[in-house]
Formats: C-alpha cells, sequence, structure tokens
C-alpha cells in the first residue's frame, strides 16, 4: 500500500510501512477518529500459501483481542477489504532489540536484565492464562524498547492458543530462537522461555545462537559470553536453554532467582518499567 491509502470507509490513513514478514506486511497509519497513531498488519488471502495460513492471520486477530497486558499491543480491531484481512493495533513506540544490537553491537548486562524482567511479566501474564497463549516466535526483531526502557512483545503472527494440540502441528519460529521441542511441532509455554533465553543471549554477544559454541543440542553459554557477564547470569540462561523442555526452568523468574529475594526484586524492577501504563490502563489483569 502507498502512503496515502485509505481503509476501512476513510479511518485509516497510511503512513509508511513498518516491515514485512512470512505473515503479511505491517504499515504505521492515522486513525482518523482519534487522530492516534496505529499500526495495521496486511495479510493477502488470495496470495496465502495454504489455509493453515490464513488460520495463522484469523488466529493472531483472535488472541490478541483477547489480551489486556502493558506489554503486549493493545487491540483495537479487524476487518476484511479486498481479498485482504487486517489487524489494526496500537502503534508501540521505540525501537526493536534488533535494530538496537545492530547499531550499538552487544548490549551490556544491566540493559539485558531490564529485558528479561519485561519478558518475565508478559509471559506471566500470557502463560497463565486458563487457555495459555504461546507466542511461538519470540526473537530481538519481534521485541520492541519502549523510550520508558520497557520492553513489549509484538508480533503475535505466530500464536498457539491451548498447549493441547489435535492431530499434527505446524512448525512455525525462527531457527536459533526456536527450542528443539518446535522442530516436532510441540510449542509449549516453556519454548517461550528458551526463545527469551536464545534473544538474550543474541543481545548479549551479538551473534545469532545457532552460530555460537555448542556443545550437541545445547548452547554452550559460558563460552558464547566469555566471562564478560555475572555468574549468576550465565547460570540463569543455560536454565533457559536447557534443550529438554522437561527440565528447563519453568518461567524466567524462575531461571533468574529462585529466592524470595530474587524474585521480589525483579517484581519491583518490573513494575517500576511498567508504572506508567498500568496507571493508565486500570483494568489490565495483573496474574
Amino acid at each position: 500500500m502507498d502512503p496515502g491509502a485509505r481503509l476501512h470507509a476513510g479511518r485509516y490513513v497510511v503512513k509508511r510501512l513498518l516491515g514485512e514478514g512470512a505473515q503479511g506486511a505491517t504499515y504505521e497509519a492515522t486513525d482518523a477518529e482519534t487522530r492516534g497513531a496505529v499500526a495495521i498488519k496486511r495479510f493477502d488471502v488470495r496470495g496465502a500459501r495454504s489455509w493453515k495460513d490464513v488460520e495463522l492471520a484469523e488466529r493472531e486477530a483472535r488472541v490478541l483481542a483477547s489480551l489486556d497486558h502493558p506489554l503486549v499491543p493493545r487491540y483495537i480491531e479487524h476487518f476484511e477489504e479486498g481479498e485482504a484481512l487486517y489487524l489494526v493495533m496500537e502503534k508501540v513506540d521505540g525501537e526493536t532489540l534488533e535494530a538496537i544490537r545492530k547499531r550499538e553491537g552487544p548490549l551490556p548486562e544491566p540493559e539485558v536484565r531490564r529485558f528479561l524482567a519485561s519478558a518475565d511479566r508478559a509471559l506471566t501474564y500470557l502463560h497463565g492464562r486458563g487457555s495459555p497463549v504461546v507466542h511461538r516466535d519470540l526473537k530481538p526483531g519481534n521485541v520492541v524498547r519502549r523510550p520508558d526502557g520497557s520492553y513489549v512483545l509484538v508480533d503475535f503472527g505466530a500464536v498457539s492458543e491451548s498447549l493441547l494440540k489435535r492431530g499434527s502441528s505446524t512448525i512455525v519460529g525462527t531457527m536459533g530462537y526456536m527450542a528443539p521441542e518446535q522442530l516436532q511441532g510441540r510449542a509449549l509455554a516453556a519454548s517461550d522461555v528458551y526463545a527469551v533465553g536464545a534473544t538474550a543471549l543474541a543481545a548479549l554477544t551479538g551473534a545469532e545462537p545457532e552460530t555460537l559454541p555448542h556443545k550437541g543440542l545445547r548452547v554452550d553459554v559460558r563460552a558464547a559470553l566469555k566471562g564478560r557477564v555475572s555468574p549468576e547470569l550465565v547460570t540463569s540462561l543455560e536454565r533457559m536453554l536447557e534443550p529438554d523442555p522437561d527440565l528447563r526452568a519453568p518461567s524466567i523468574g524462575a531461571a533468574l532467582d529462585v529466592s524470595p529475594a530474587g524474585v521480589a526484586q525483579t517484581l519491583v524492577e518490573t513494575l517500576r518499567l511498567c508504572g506508567d501504563d498500568l496507571t493508565d490502563r486500570k483494568s489490565t489483569r495483573l496474574n
């Protein structure tokens, strides 16, 4: 779509292309009703490779509409127009972790811990729902750092609504960030924990996880980091990047610190990062 194009009876005016992916293209637009900026994801039904791709696009809209958390984009609406599906959501101000990494190189430990605190908060909400929501494609390009320093999980195009599968499962995700069980079509809550660990390691090293030293199926975290971060964080990342999902840390908080004091500190830091949004969105569920 070209800048100036209008959608949904003229309500949305396209400004620019934000990015393109397997599930479609995302644009920044202006909402004529609110005068605010929005992000619009367009999926071309006619050009879909399979009906499964259409199902994923519809699922993304349905799942996002059910979520309410400051570290997840706010759903506005979705509609069909001209043989395409459109998902409208808030435009998250900030920069992706991928862009930050490319510009600045390896990030310092305090910044990566800030990311982990936000990711822990978001995943605790997503995985703790009655029907757990598994993102399935967490990576530096799908994490946005806001100006206040908090990190938002974006692009739910690969989302899974339930841990219970019927029949075969589509393999989705990004190599290097996918947990081993995802290659078998089994996406678990622990799979997102693995992906966050891989994302943190990529931020700390400036390298893609699959290019880092390995021991069998296991990323050699200690060799990859070469003493550049605290031993505690090395151990935490090893817990997150455990290949066996049954032995992997069940949550980021559990991997970071199992002591009551450590968990309390993580919660305090996350609440500080999200304070403004939590105040503005009082309806957000905190569990």
